[in-house]
């Protein structure tokens, strides 16, 4: 069995790093594995699976493509062929999609030749952005035009962002005529809420699978850490939150707001943040920038002793899962499919926008018994081992190549 992924990232980030463990599962059943990827430094462990679609200048020419007329999905035509070219070397007897977007891929070159070859295709749906003229979600601006056909997008401005025309109404009919005519194309929800928007999509006639994210318990788990120490958290109560962007969607501002509400004793640390953001804050926030290492973030997790994430839009969210393999509890908001991987007995979920809900739930985690919890949230967790979830992904690839 050989099998072709897709993602705008090899090994690196959450999408990556999924991507790399189904090709060594892949491997391991005795098939192939290649990952095709457009953005970043594929880890060591990586290189061996990874392809690198296009150049960095052909990227950057695409990147303001994009900033200036909302050509996400249009760019990179010589990326593409030469992707093509490779695909017609591999002979993949299935292509996994990830995120196609990220200024990386020509779609009406990559979509004619897949819809020509008759590949089976899997599409792993790690946000909306596959059924939008624009957006990769769109709950925050409470827009519905997805359902019918994009057009004056309100989010024009949010990833992927645009400062000129908006083609919003172009772009989705382009994704409705391209993805529409794949004939053997079958969709992946990561969790139960994502199957609703996309049976209200034009995508809606496809057939969907759930196999829910998993995380490598082999790298997340509860680890010894000299942190507290470091950065001066020694005796103090923390309350960590983690996102690979501070945007509006991710919920700074409700951050900001529970950190005001925290006692002396307690403290809320924030990874992921830019210079910039980490310049601004209050003194009761503790500001980190991103990492690229897992080993870090599970040092972060241990150390903790809850993690809040209060994200207004998102999916099945890792950052939940990870802390959880770490042993740590989560307070999180009602959003997309986090309720569906924290419950009452690893963590607290609050309703949106709720700031005393999720202080209360910080403080509820603050005073548990700590290692009941750490046991609750490990056997929790253990229903998420990437190493059992993916395995599912085997199965499915199996099933479409029979």
């Amino acid at each position: 069995m050989r099998v072709f992924q897709l993602n705008t990232f090899c090994g690196e980030k959450s999408t990556g790093r999924i991507a790399l463990e189904i090709a060594r599962l892949v491997e391991q059943n005795g098939g192939q594995c290649r990952i095709g990827y457009g953005a970043g430094q594929p880890p060591k462990e990586a290189q061996p699976y990874a392809f690198r679609i296009g150049t960095t200048a052909e990227r950057k020419v695409c990147s303001q493509l994009r900033k200036l007329l909302d050509f996400e999905g249009r760019g990179c035509y010589f990326g593409t062929k030469t992707l093509i070219g490779e695909l017609e070397r591999f002979q993949p007897d299935l292509v996994h999609f990830h995120n196609l977007h990220g200024c990386y891929l020509h779609l009406p070159s990559l979509c004619d030749y897949l819809a020509r070859k008759q590949i089976p295709i899997v599409w792993t749906l790690h946000d909306c952005w596959p059924f939008t003229g624009h957006c990769a979600y769109f709950d925050y601006a409470r827009c519905e035009k997805w359902k019918t056909g994009c057009e004056h997008c309100p989010q024009q401005h949010s990833y992927p962002a645009c400062v000129g025309i908006d083609r919003s109404r172009q772009n989705y009919e382009m994704k409705k005529r391209l993805f529409a005519a794949l004939p053997h194309l079958t969709m992946v929800a990561p969790c139960e809420w994502m199957k609703i928007p996309l049976s209200q999509s034009f995508l809606a006639d496809k057939p969907v699978r759930r196999i829910y994210n998993g995380v490598d318990l082999q790298t997340f788990y509860p680890r010894t850490g000299s942190l507290r120490e470091k950065y001066g958290l020694t005796g103090k109560k923390v309350a960590l939150a983690v996102a690979s962007d501070w945007d509006e969607r991710k919920g700074l501002k409700y951050l900001l707001e529970a950190a005001q509400k925290m006692d002396p004793d307690e403290r809320v640390v924030a990874v992921g943040l830019t210079k910039e953001q980490i310049s601004t804050l209050p003194a009761s926030i503790l500001g980190i920038e991103h990492t690229s290492s897992p080993e870090e973030l599970a040092q972060w997790y241990t150390t903790a002793d809850c993690l809040v994430n209060p994200t207004l839009e998102d999916n099945m969210p890792m950052v939940n899962l990870e802390a959880l393999a770490c042993g740590t509890p989560v307070v999180v908001f009602r959003t997309g499919g986090c309720p569906e991987a924290v419950d009452e007995s690893c963590g607290v979920v609050v309703p949106q926008g709720d700031v005393q809900g999720l202080c209360d739930g910080i403080h509820r985690m603050f005073d548990s018994e700590k290692e009941r919890m750490k046991a609750n949230c490990l056997r929790r967790a253990a229903a998420f081992d990437s190493r059992k979830t993916f395995e599912q992904y085997v199965a499915l690839y199996k099933e479409l190549c029979s």
